[in-house]
């Protein structure tokens, strides 16, 4: 015991009172990221304060004067957030009242009443934060709650060793039926507690409209949007176009996502052809689901707009994971004879004023090449391929007319400015095109055979109508930069000299320094994604699979409850097993094992031949001779033999030389009936 805190015990009302005041504040560390500033130093003045009081030996502060701070925070966080309900003013008053709580405590009850209020701080922290550290963390402030739990109600002082081993092993007998809540237990919808717009809530970078540069903007954004693991062959990297948001609006500068397309079914396919995937989705707060082009089987709670851009039925507040597979193949439209005249218009439509100098060197190619659209295509990409034009991570900031400036001054750009300004070329010569956004490419992990994919790898490409083939796809970025295509961002670390984010010079020319944190960054991540995919991704739609699976409904009560009786009752039969397998028992000298097989053969020819449980074996040798004489020699022997061997005064090779005199006295002992023991004559 601490002799600071002596004064702790003296008073058994008080007992853990010290433990209290560090696991406490060790709970609610996580909330000052996410708390005002005050809130952080008034729990943390509030525990000093009661520190103080317990070295001390003095009172707690009166009853009035803990109302009168009580209303001064309760209004604080009112005038903080404007009102007490939701998920930050929820916790910042949960914190005040576990200071001021602890603040007042007088007696066992009321540290009770801190520490259980401390469990309640551990499950807000996955509010705003539920990645596995704050889960490994969460642990460790429920150990050390659980700790001050015992000891307040203990009748004595606990030593610091024995109080984390009892705590341990609590945590761990209560993880199984954790594990089993987790499964069967109706999962929630959406935040357990509204749904506060956070800066901090991770999303990804692609809007529903798209300027020349914004692409670009995300170069620097390391962090994860989505997550692959196939279940079939990995296409290759210039195959991996994960489409998201299909634009077909112009405006003359900037592209808006269509908002007005029908739902359509996907085009029937030889699944034995498809690529199955599984993905897992960072928060996005829109509806739309990247998959890899071309979009053959969807996820049930998913549509297929007319654009073939695939829209779920809620916005994405959450991780979630889904199953789809891609055709590679089979381009969207192929199936129609020609494109509809509506969307025709809709895909041609630029603006009057629009890319005056494109349009006229549009209507050059086209005096050239006739009706040949593939050949005012290709004018276009080897315009794009030529000097002086080059593919830049840092692209000029664009003024007034971004098509014309684009390609007549600044001729530098990232892949949304050749997007928009092929798509611009194509539909001045009459061609329809539409551009998409997604992602391409992305780094593979060996360590967990996944594809991750940051906001960094987000890319603009275009699709183009031509009669009788339906939706082709041209990525003018193949035409510039074909590296970035073929290897992904990292093509693009090799050759320029650019000021480029870290993490796309992976391999190349590293320091031994910067290798060890990119392998560090592998196996973080690789962690990071199995805990997403296994705990956070576990929601409604997979539980009701789940459930599906074995033939109940997540939705029915009764079939909750059979899940958890089957869950429970499971357990409690693995726990007797495992207390049974541990329980000691003593092993029978091998002598006393061959009298008990010997007892269960003679049974067999007649129950009253068994011997009885203390019945000595000379005794019951005579009284199964006079029912047997055919075997009174031999359980004489075995008699003899069996006492020598237990109880005479014999050496290791004489012992085991008995023991083997009885295995021959025991085969002499027939193991059927009597009648088949009765030797049969020969005749010859």
């Amino acid at each position: 015991m601490t002799p600071t805190f002596a004064a702790a015990y003296a008073n058994p009302n008080l007992r853990g009172l010290e433990l209290a005041l560090i696991a406490l504040p060790v709970a609610a560390l996580p909330h000052i990221w996410h708390q005002p500033i005050w809130i952080s130093v008034l729990v943390a003045l509030a525990i000093a304060v009661r520190a103080w009081l317990l070295v001390s030996g003095r009172p707690a502060p009166s009853l009035g004067v803990m109302s009168l701070l009580a209303l001064m925070a309760g209004g604080l966080t009112f005038v903080q957030y404007g009102t007490v309900f939701g998920q930050e003013p929820g916790t910042a008053l949960l914190l005040v009242m576990i200071a001021f709580k602890l603040l007042e405590t007088r007696n066992r009850r009321d540290i009770v009443i801190a520490l259980f209020l401390g469990y309640f701080v551990v499950v807000t922290t996955y509010f705003f934060d539920q990645s596995i550290l704050i889960a490994a963390y969460s642990l460790l402030a429920t150990a050390l709650l659980t700790a001050a739990l015992i000891q307040v109600h203990a009748e004595r002082f606990i030593a610091r060793r024995q109080l984390a081993r009892q705590a341990g092993t609590m945590l761990l007998h209560a993880l199984p039926f954790m594990l089993i809540l987790f499964v069967v237990f109706p999962r929630i919808q959406g935040p357990l507690w509204g749904d506060p717009q956070r800066d901090q809530t991770a999303q990804t970078g692609l809007s529903g409209e798209l300027n020349p540069g914004d692409i670009a903007q995300l170069l620097q954004d390391e962090s994860t949007a989505l997550r692959v693991e196939f279940d079939t062959d990995v296409p290759p990297l210039r195959a991996q176009y994960w489409r998201a948001l299909v634009m077909t609006d112009f405006d003359g500068r900037r592209w808006s996502v269509d908002e007005d397309r029908s739902t359509i079914q996907p085009t029937a396919v030889d699944h034995d052809t498809l690529v199955h995937y599984t993905a897992t989705l960072e928060p996005t707060r829109a509806r739309y689901l990247p998959v890899l082009d071309y979009p053959a089987v969807l996820p049930d709670d998913a549509d297929l707009r007319a654009n073939h851009q695939v829209l779920r039925d809620r916005r994405i507040t959450n991780r979630i994971q889904y199953s789809a597979a891609a055709d590679l193949t089979t381009l969207p439209g192929a199936s129609e004879a020609e494109l509809d005249p509506e969307e025709r218009e809709r895909a041609l439509h630029l603006p009057p004023s629009a890319a005056p100098r494109s349009r006229a060197e549009v209507a050059l190619w086209r005096a050239t090449h006739g009706d040949d659209d593939r050949a005012i295509i290709q004018e276009a990409l080897q315009r794009f391929g030529a000097e002086p034009y080059r593919y830049t991570l840092q692209p000029p900031t664009l003024q007034d007319d971004t098509t014309d400036q684009f390609l007549f001054e600044t001729q530098a750009g990232y892949c949304e400015h050749y997007a928009s300004a092929f798509a611009v070329l194509m539909r001045a010569a009459g061609i329809p095109t539409r551009v998409i956004t997604g992602y391409q490419g992305g780094a593979w992990q060996t360590r967990g055979e996944y594809l991750r994919l940051r906001n960094a790898d987000a890319h603009a490409w275009n699709e183009v109508w031509l009669d009788g083939e339906g939706w082709v796809r041209i990525d003018p970025t193949a035409a510039i930069a074909p590296e970035r295509i073929e290897q992904g961002l990292t093509g693009l670390a090799q050759d320029t000299g650019e000021d480029i984010p870290s993490f796309l010079r992976y391999g190349e020319g590293l320091s031994w320094m910067q290798r060890a944190r990119f392998g560090l960054e592998d196996w973080r991540d690789f962690a990071q994604f199995r805990w997403e995919s296994w705990v956070l991704a576990f929601d409604p739609e997979r539980q009701r699979e789940l459930f599906a699976r074995l033939g109940l409904d997540s939705q029915d009560w009764r079939s909750i409850l059979i899940a958890l009786a089957v869950g429970f009752g499971s357990l409690a039969v693995l726990v007797i097993a495992w207390v049974w397998l541990r329980t000691p028992r003593r092993r029978l000298p091998a002598a006393e094992r061959l009298l008990q097989r010997l007892s269960r053969r003679l049974a067999r020819h007649d129950r009253t031949l068994a011997r009885h449980p203390h019945e000595p074996v000379h005794v019951w040798s005579r009284r199964v001779a006079q029912a047997r004489p055919d075997l009174s020699d031999t359980l004489r022997a075995f008699a003899e033999v069996y006492n020598r061997q237990r109880f005479g005064k014999l050496s290791s090779n004489q012992r085991a030389d008995e023991l083997e005199r009885l295995r021959d006295l025991l085969r002499d002992v027939p193991r059927g009936s009597p009648r088949q023991a009765v030797h049969t004559p020969i005749h010859q």
